[in-house]
């Protein structure tokens, strides 16, 4: 682990599973546009790739992309920007200027990523089954899980849908912004309106492939909606409780109940800023952002019970090792650390999963 960890922070990672409920962004630029290899430690930046992954303590990450796509004129202004980390030289994801659809975004996307998760097997374990938690523990290996955002790339065909979970898509975060098909995202706040029977209908889909239903970006009724629907638990992956951070964005109390009450749960998105121009991390937060962290975690935590909470950190999981760290020294025992900081995905996972 980096030297900036306590012996106490390292010693805990390595006796307990840590999870980041949203850890690596695959429609980055830095993804999309300069194939960053994942494989190689990139000390430049707080950004995570596999051999920092397993310098912070992790064991499980999510990993979503999208249907995101960046024109020649984006590139051009890329090249100057602050944030950029050349990649490898190979061909881009897309050979001409041809327009492309949702569906195509998503499936080139998810195959760049794919190509390095294939190319370092002896880093990581893709995990489509529950079974592969286990055997990326057994083999000291970081399980990654690949999701999406949005539904507009699989809209109102199941075999879309199917044909996804069959190359190993494991979550869905329904929504981004404004409505959807079978869906209202959080900013649609003015149709105060639940799922539409496709919606239900892919609802059940997602429950047969075994992916796990994302609430972070739909609004108060359709998470409602969702929760009671699903066969299966389902998480909001990187939220904030609203009472103590306003916005649609963040989960209201009776979101968070409801939640809690059918076996899921919250991500708390830790407080902690990034670096300005995507620098590492190298010394501690802020007092007052590790604190306000932690007030965001009691909260859900009296709530929702402790069974309810985990840490999504919105691509940021170079802030995990210091929560582990604040929650050790705000007195919360090792068992229930351990829940907050991963055993409670794990859990969730292990019922939504397909078994083998």
């Amino acid at each position: 682990m980096d030297s900036f960890l306590t012996d106490r922070v390292c010693q805990f990672h390595r006796d307990h599973p840590i999870c980041d409920m949203l850890g690596l962004n695959l429609t980055h630029p830095r993804f999309l546009l300069d194939d960053i290899d994942l494989g190689q430690r990139d000390a430049t930046t707080r950004r995570g790739d596999f051999p920092k992954f397993k310098d912070w303590g992790l064991s499980v990450v999510m990993c979503k992309g999208g249907a995101a796509h960046y024109d020649d004129n984006f590139k051009e202004f890329w090249k100057d920007d602050p944030t950029r980390r050349p990649g490898r030289a190979g061909e881009d994801i897309f050979l001409s200027l041809a327009i492309k659809n949702a569906t195509q975004l998503v499936l080139g996307g998810l195959d760049r990523f794919l190509l390095n998760v294939e190319a370092h097997p002896d880093q990581v374990v893709l995990v489509r089954t529950a079974a592969d938690l286990d055997r990326a523990r057994a083999g000291g290996k970081i399980a990654l899980l690949m999701g999406a955002n949005r539904s507009d790339w699989f809209g109102d065909c199941p075999g879309i849908l199917r044909m996804f979970a069959r190359l190993g898509l494991r979550m869905i975060t329904l929504g981004q912004a404004t409505r959807e098909l079978g869906y209202d995202a959080s900013n649609e706040t003015r149709s105060g309106g639940r799922m539409t029977a496709l919606g239900v209908r892919m609802i059940e889909e997602m429950n047969r492939c075994g992916m796990l239903i994302d609430l972070a970006h739909t609004n108060d009724p359709c998470a409602l909606d969702i929760i009671e629907v699903s066969a299966t638990p389902v998480v909001d992956s990187h939220s904030n409780p609203r009472t103590l951070e306003e916005g649609d964005r963040s989960a209201p109390d009776e979101v968070m109940k409801a939640l809690a009450a059918r076996g899921g749960m919250l991500g708390i998105m830790p407080q902690i800023s990034r670096p300005p121009g995507d620098a590492p991390m190298l010394q501690p937060p802020p007092a007052e952002e590790i604190e306000q962290t932690l007030r965001m975690i009691r909260y859900a935590v009296d709530l929702m019970g402790i069974d309810g909470v985990g840490i999504g950190t919105h691509f940021n999981s170079m802030a995990i090792p210091w929560i582990t760290e604040a929650l050790l020294e705000a007195g919360f025992s090792a068992a229930d650390n351990a829940k907050i900081m991963g055993g409670n995905y794990l859990r969730v996972l292990r019922q939504v999963l397909p078994e083998e």
